[in-house]
C-alpha cells in the first residue's frame, strides 16, 4: 500500500503542475497528453480498491465517471478554463479524498 501512496502523491503533484501551467497560460496540452495513461492507471487502481473489503473506501463512481468525461470534453474542446476547473475541483478532489481516507484507516 505504501507504493500506492507514493504513486498517488506523484499523481497529485503532476495534476497540480498541469493546473499551474494552465493557470499561467503556459502550453499544457502535451503534459496532459503524457499524463493520461497515468490518470487511467490511477483511477482504475482506485476503483479496484473500492472493491476490496479490507479497505473501507467508499467512492461515488458516478462522480469519478463525470470527472473523466469532463476531462475528455475539456481536451477535445481545448477549453483551458473548463480543464483547470475539472482538474482542481474534480480530479484533485478525488485524489485528496482517497489519500485522506486511507490515512484515516491507517492504511497509508
Amino acid at each position: 500500500m505504501e507504493e500506492f501512496n507514493v504513486l498517488l502523491g506523484k499523481n497529485i503533484e503532476l495534476v497540480e503542475k498541469i493546473s499551474c501551467k494552465i493557470e499561467s497560460g503556459e502550453p499544457y496540452m502535451e503534459s496532459l497528453r503524457i499524463y493520461l495513461p497515468s490518470l487511467n492507471q490511477m483511477v482504475t487502481t482506485i476503483i479496484n480498491m473500492v472493491q476490496v473489503p479490507e479497505i473501507s473506501l467508499e467512492l461515488n463512481q458516478a462522480f469519478v465517471l463525470q470527472v473523466l468525461q469532463d476531462i475528455l470534453y475539456g481536451i477535445e474542446n481545448e477549453d483551458s478554463v473548463f480543464l483547470l476547473d475539472v482538474l482542481r475541483y474534480g480530479l484533485l478532489e478525488i485524489y485528496h479524498y482517497v489519500e485522506t481516507e486511507l490515512q484515516s484507516e491507517g492504511i497509508s
